[in-house]
């Protein structure tokens, strides 16, 4: 007899011919989860992770509808879903932590109990995985979100710039800068307490993103300031009529206060222009506050572009 060559060579010669065939499809089948679980491991990105899972899963099983969530003292949380699952379902579940399980649920379609042990096997291999990449994502949203307005902070401005200015300086791109400081915004503190002060962030904050592009950036810059960037802005000129519907919109918007009263407040607004008065994102920002500080000497309600001579300050509203 013939030693054996290869690996399969010596599965046929150890296991008995009614199974050797089962066997040599476990064998593929566990190589194919392997090389799947290696190709997401290479990135973590959620869209790409989420979209090679759903096309392994239709290419593989046709199942096209299912949900992953993780479950945390009977708490769910939705981290995918796609379509609308029907009343039949199939489910599989991995620990994750004493309190947490990460769950995967799906359209039973008359699915065999080999293909589910296929697919068992699939997710204790994938799951873990997608549980680390829910993990890096609260982990960037706690470093990079401000908490209270929702909005990028300084550290992810900061890191967002690096990439950014580079391009733009490539590119010839206009970005109009935008500094929004809320006129007194210690008296509505004062007046109706920090947790109606935070309400009143995040609605400003909300307010803000709604009236700027999804390419834009808004930065909560601390306390009551937001800095805007409108990226690859046509003119200057647009970027003021910008500012000042931001001003306006503003100015409009108003929070109930506890008394039932509709309560604003205004805000001024230090416009600067890259590249136009400096390729460098820190000057563009220096500039804004000085404009801003200049707005605010004026009174309340005022956007003011920045100007290399302070006494050239023009008043926009």
């Amino acid at each position: 007899m013939n030693k054996p060559n290869t690996l399969i060579d010596r599965l046929n010669e150890i296991v008995d011919e009614v199974h050797i065939d089962e066997v040599k499809n476990i064998i593929t089948k566990l190589t194919q989860i392997n090389l799947f679980k290696h190709s997401i491991e290479d990135n973590l990105n959620a869209d790409i992770l989420y979209n090679k899972i759903s096309a392994e899963l239709y290419n593989e099983f046709s199942i096209q509808n299912f949900k992953i969530f993780l479950l945390t003292k009977n708490r769910e949380k939705t981290l995918f879903k796609k379509g609308n699952l029907s009343e039949k379902t199939y489910e599989y579940h991995t620990k994750v932590s004493n309190e947490s399980t990460i769950n995967i649920t799906f359209d039973d379609i008359n699915l065999s109990s080999y293909q589910k042990i296929i697919l068992n096997s699939y997710f204790k291999e994938t799951l873990n995985l997608i549980y680390i990449q829910h993990i890096l994502l609260d982990l960037k949203n706690s470093t990079f979100i401000d908490p209270q307005t929702q909005l990028e902070n300084r550290m992810s401005f900061n890191q967002e710039m690096k990439t950014l200015i580079p391009l733009a300086r490539r590119e010839k791109m206009n970005i109009g800068a935008l500094l929004i400081n809320i006129d007194r915004f210690q008296a509505v503190n004062d007046e109706h307490g920090d947790q109606f002060g935070d309400q009143f962030l995040r609605l400003y904050a909300d307010t803000i993103k709604k009236n700027i592009r999804s390419s834009d950036i808004a930065v909560r810059f601390g306390g009551a300031e937001f800095l805007v960037l409108l990226i690859n802005v046509d003119t200057e000129e647009r970027t003021l009529q910008l500012a000042n519907k931001i001003k306006d919109t503003l100015a409009q918007t108003y929070l109930l206060s506890p008394n039932n009263d509709k309560f604003r407040k205004t805000v001024c607004i230090g416009v600067s222009m890259f590249p136009k008065d400096s390729t460098d994102i820190n000057v563009i920002v220096k500039n804004t506050e000085t404009a801003l500080i200049s707005a605010q000497d004026n009174g309340r309600n005022n956007v003011f572009r920045f100007k290399e001579d302070e006494e050239n300050f023009i008043e926009l509203f």
